[in-house]
């Protein structure tokens, strides 16, 4: 079945899958030709491949494609059997017991999904498990194709490996590319830097880096942040040290905030925030152990209300005085932007202090630059293989 030239055509497009748009629906239509098939598909499931998180399929028209995703796959009578059946390989729902014609035949998953598309019989397996996913592809067949011979299945198998390396290639540059937007996102909008395990600055974002070009206060010595100040700098060190003993110790450090003090202008306040060992670990541009913030209150900055709700506790009305506090604003002006009067405005700010436990508006100022609360829209986590859905 697939041999010689056809063989070699069919890889080709197989390992280039992953670097083209179209290039999985341009696999499986070769598929399709070479192995008399109806359609194929490949599906990103769970760990128990009852739900599935994205796919590509040819030959299938989208309204069918979308009944078969959200309601019936977990009625396809081949599935059961093909789940007590060793991963890696494709199986004939026909010749390796998966289920009976008969059986198939009465199912609703014949009656009425598949016999309108003159789907009768099937090759398919979980050819890959990874990270908490399972990736199955199906081979389909009309009536009059008749089922998948042992040959046949045989030769499926032979392809299998090839089709977890392609599926391993696509997964690594789909990291990569979350690795990339995430880049992209933290770099616009925070000024990040990201520490390794021996305290060494191992990334940092363009607006970090303009921050130190345009600050003398601070710098990099070799792979070290430094701070001209030594009293912040003392500081720096205490957080850091406490941060990383924590890795050991996995008592919970929180970090802090430090303000550097610059020459007639107000201070950079630095961020320090230890990275849990699960926290977008596979985000992460590099293996990182600790991220610093550097957050200029001069710069003009939007806040994310609905963020400092959830992290502070408070109600909107709150969190947009405690937003426009955080950006200089006087009583008598947030009472005039918020419609309300000065003395509601007052009393949202005492409420504010006690929720955030601060005693001042510089600390709340402080408070609020200090955390991750800039508005910006981020890019979708995009499950694998969802840009080739073929939907």
């Amino acid at each position: 079945m697939f041999a010689g030239k056809g063989l070699s055509a069919l890889l080709d497009t197989l390992y280039y899958a992953p670097y083209e748009k179209s290039g999985w629906q341009e696999f499986l239509n070769r598929m399709v030709s070479l192995s008399d098939s109806r359609s194929a598909r490949i599906l990103v499931m769970n760990k128990n491949a009852d739900q599935v998180f994205s796919g590509v399929q040819v030959n299938t028209d989208a309204k069918a494609h979308k009944a078969f995703v959200d309601h019936f796959v977990n009625l396809c009578p081949w599935r059961p059997g093909l789940a007590t059946l060793p991963p890696g390989q494709f199986y004939s729902s026909f010749l390796d017991g998966i289920c009976d014609q008969k059986t198939f035949y009465r199912s609703e998953f014949f009656n009425d999904w598949a016999r309108e598309l003159d789907i009768h019989h099937g090759a398919s397996g979980t050819i890959w498990q990874h990270e908490g996913q399972t990736i199955q592809v199906f081979m389909q067949r009309t009536g009059g194709q008749g089922h998948f011979t042992r040959a046949e299945t045989n030769a499926f198998n032979a392809l299998a490996p090839h089709i977890r390396r392609a599926l391993r290639l696509e997964a690594i540059m789909h990291q990569q590319n979350q690795q990339q937007d995430y880049l992209e996102r933290q770099g616009r909008f925070n000024a990040l830097l990201l520490l390794d395990a021996h305290q060494n600055v191992v990334h940092i974002s363009e607006q970090a880096w303009q921050l130190i070009q345009d600050n003398t206060e601070l710098y990099l010595h070799g792979q070290k942040l430094r701070l001209q100040d030594k009293a912040a700098q003392e500081k720096l060190g205490k957080l850091l040290t406490a941060s990383f003993a924590s890795k050991a110790s996995l008592a919970p450090v929180t970090g802090g905030v430090i303000p550097l003090p610059r020459f007639a202008r107000t201070p950079l306040l630095i961020q320090v925030m230890p990275l849990h060992p699960d926290a977008d670990r596979a985000l992460m541009p590099v293996p990182a152990h600790c991220a610093l913030f550097l957050l200029d209150g001069e710069a003009e900055t939007e806040f994310d209300l609905d963020k400092l709700v959830v992290l502070l506790g408070l109600t909107q009305a709150e969190a947009r005085v405690a937003a426009l506090v955080a950006q200089g604003e006087k009583v008598a002006d947030i009472a005039t932007l918020c419609q309300v009067s000065p003395h509601t405005v007052r009393s949202q700010i005492k409420s504010i202090f006690l929720k955030a436990e601060v005693s001042s508006q510089a600390q709340l100022t402080a408070l609020v630059r200090a955390l991750p609360v800039l508005r910006y829209q981020p890019a979708p986590q995009t499950p694998f293989l969802s840009a080739a859905s073929g939907e």
